[in-house]
């Protein structure tokens, strides 16, 4: 019965909907249009400002999480590894724009539902948010 119990608690992921007003105020609203669009600073900004709300915090380290994965991919995939000859021209020259990209595409559905009030858990960032992310 133990195992069942914590098996069920381990498959429950942190969900900071309830604390997420139905009626998303403004206020809300931009602090997680800023958390997602402004990159790894929009989300520093919000992570360090926002005191109370939790939904809010976590969005705001998941964006800070995503942008930093996007600017990893661009500099370091795109611009150091693609400067290797022949096989960096070919290989690592698009490949960051390209998973830099997937996470932009993650992170404009993390904004659309936080904006209407729930989470959506990126694959990678939500983990390191959750571990992270201890008040």
């Amino acid at each position: 019965m133990e195992e069942e119990i914590k098996i069920y608690e381990e498959e429950t992921k942190d969900n900071y909907d309830d604390e997420a007003n139905n009626d998303t105020t403004s206020g809300n609203r931009s602090a997680i249009i800023l958390s997602y669009i402004w990159s790894w600073i929009g989300g520093l900004i919000v992570f360090l400002l926002e005191k109370q709300n939790r939904f809010i915090k976590w969005h705001a380290l998941q964006g800070l999480i995503l942008g930093v994965f996007q600017s990893i991919c661009m500099f370091i995939i795109s611009s150091i590894l693609g400067l290797i000859p022949y096989i960096g021209w070919y290989f690592f020259s698009w490949l960051g724009y390209v998973l830099a990209g997937i996470s932009g595409i993650f992170g404009i559905v993390a904004l659309i539902m936080g904006c209407m009030g729930k989470t959506f858990r990126i694959p990678g960032a939500s983990k390191l948010a959750d571990r992270w992310f201890k008040m």
